[in-house]
């Protein structure tokens, strides 16, 4: 459930693939360094949107692929500042890698390349969980996963 900052009300999520036009009708604000559109043409790589359930403005967006024992998350981005309504936007899509890891056997093991940034790797670690490896790699382990899909997406 996602946290409205204003009002401090909860609103479930969905989790859709996300499409080509959405990034041009939903995403065109959204940071230009990240080129959505290179996702779609690679078929080992799932896209999904998240939206606040019963409506159409993307909230964030992340983009898995299947490796051989875990879910290897190539982009996750939140709908920009200036716009951004909802708390816990980043901690979901984490949650949603972790279930999409657990649904593939892979008992909820995520990684991803953070940006070496300390501010962002401790955001990874404190908020998500996630363990460094070093030189940026990040690691979300079972236990972890499981605390994050039932806190996040139960």
């Amino acid at each position: 459930m996602l946290l409205h900052i204003r009002s401090s009300e909860t609103y479930p999520v969905s989790f859709l693939s996300l499409q080509p036009y959405d990034i041009e009708l939903h995403m065109s604000d959204w940071n230009d360094a990240f080129d959505w559109r290179i996702y779609f043409s690679q078929r080992s790589i799932e896209v999904y949107k998240m939206v606040v359930a019963g409506n159409d403005v993307i909230q964030g967006a992340i983009a898995l692929e299947r490796k051989e024992d875990h879910v290897w998350v190539h982009l996750i981005e939140g709908i920009p500042s200036k716009r951004k309504e909802f708390d816990l936007i980043g901690e979901h899509l984490m949650a949603f890698a972790c279930k999409r890891s657990m649904d593939l056997g892979y008992e909820g093991a995520v990684a991803f390349q953070s940006k070496i940034q300390q501010r962002l790797m401790l955001f990874y670690s404190n908020a998500i969980g996630a363990t460094h490896f070093g030189g940026g790699l990040m690691i979300i382990s079972e236990a972890v996963a499981e605390y994050l899909v039932m806190l996040y997406l139960s």
